[in-house]
């Protein structure tokens, strides 16, 4: 795993063709223990160039917790047939709910991040650029960024799709192509049950 500032996530993105900018503004403030803690807000445009409501899925995310890591696979570009490709897990909103489950996700966040070679803030290098073998990986933060209600994008190299989850509750896929849409809204059938 890389980490890649907000910067340097859009050019990512916007290499896999997909458009991408980006700014922000960094809050800072006190928490009730005492501790500084940053927040950024983010004015972000990531979409197709030619982008069309009709190859767009709009899904609830699950409201069972152990059905969230089923959903982050699903979210992944792989299949039984292809291998994981690289992706970027793109983190743009957090802090968004109590200080009790915030300071429990940054936590855990953190330690995935530090256990991966990554000791800066997650406020500086908010994107998360996955290789080959780190699968496994890429689905542990997503389902972390969803089962805590942070705002993630999940940006795959080749650009056929990328999705969305929002701490709304929501998640959206949007297909590059009708074909690709196709083949999503089969795949994703089975999440609006």
């Amino acid at each position: 795993m890389n980490t890649l500032t907000w910067e340097k996530a859009a050019e990512w993105t916007n290499r896999a063709g997909i458009r991408a900018s980006v700014e922000r503004m960094v809050h800072e403030y006190v928490s009730e223990d005492g501790k500084k803690t940053q927040h950024s807000n983010v004015a972000k445009s990531i979409c197709y160039a030619d982008e069309r409501p009709e190859v767009r899925i709009t899904l609830p995310l699950p409201k069972l917790p152990y059905k969230v890591a089923y959903l982050a696979n699903a979210l992944l570009p792989h299949s039984e047939d292809a291998a994981f490709q690289p992706c970027l897990l793109w983190i743009t909103d957090w802090g968004i709910w109590s200080e009790v489950s915030e300071r429990v996700v940054e936590s855990l966040v953190e330690s995935f991040r530090a256990n991966r070679g990554e000791l800066k803030p997650l406020i500086e290098t908010p994107a998360h650029l996955f290789g080959c073998d780190e699968l496994v990986d890429a689905q542990a933060l997503l389902t972390l960024a969803v089962v805590f209600g942070w705002d993630c994008y999940v940006i795959p190299e080749h650009g056929n799709y990328y999705a969305f989850t929002s701490h709304d509750e929501y998640l959206q896929v949007i297909a590059a192509t009708s074909d690709v849409y196709d083949v999503l809204k089969r795949d994703f059938e089975q999440w609006t049950s």
